[in-house]
Order: structure tokens, then sequence, then C-alpha cells
């Protein structure tokens, strides 16, 4: 007696913590053709923390460095990979990948 009372008890709290786990939110699949913001992957060479802690960073050889959005789209994979920063005038400059693995990623602004 004292065993199915003890299961049934157990049985309800199993029940009761499934119901109010709160479920898994993953963050949608990327769309790998569309530009999202990759400023924070990159940075200048001159900038402080570029050869120590920002060292996992690749370098972009940029006039206007991380001072300005970076925008990159593709996986490597399925869509190459392709990133872009803007001027002054609002015109768009590729920033293109020179160096890759198995070093540092390079990669320069194109001014044409």
């Amino acid at each position: 007696m004292f065993a199915r009372i003890l299961s049934g008890a157990l049985l309800t709290a199993a029940a009761a913590t499934l119901a109010l786990a709160p479920t898994a939110s993953a963050d949608p699949t990327p769309d790998w053709n569309t530009f999202y913001d990759k400023t924070a992957n990159f940075v200048a060479p001159f900038d402080p923390g570029a050869f120590g802690d920002k060292g996992d960073r690749a370098l972009v050889l940029s006039p206007y460095g991380t001072g300005r959005v970076i925008e990159c789209k593709g996986d490597g994979h399925y869509v190459a990979v392709y990133c872009r920063q803007f001027d002054d005038q609002g015109r768009e400059h590729a920033i293109t990948q020179i160096i890759s693995a198995p070093f540092r990623g390079v990669y320069v602004y194109n001014p044409f």
C-alpha cells in the first residue's frame, strides 16, 4: 500500500515537473543569403589588443577599421562568404579574405 502511494506521488511530481518545465526555444536557422553584422569578428591591426586579447578575431585592413559596420553573408560551405563595408557616400565595398586557415584570417577593403 505504501509503495503504491509513494509511486503515485512520484509520478504526480514528475508529471508536474514536465508540465511546468520551460520549452526549449532554439534560434531559427540563419539565412546564409542575408547579410548579418559581423563587426565583432574583426579587429584592425592597430587596435589595442589586436595581437593580444582580441587575437582570435580576423584582421581587417580597411580605412574605416571596425568603426563602420562589417556585414557578411554565407557559411563558407553551401554559400560562399562575402563581406562588405560602406564608405562615406554609402557605396558598398567588398571586404575580401586574402589569408585563411590554418593562419589567422586577414581581410582587405577593396576601394573599387
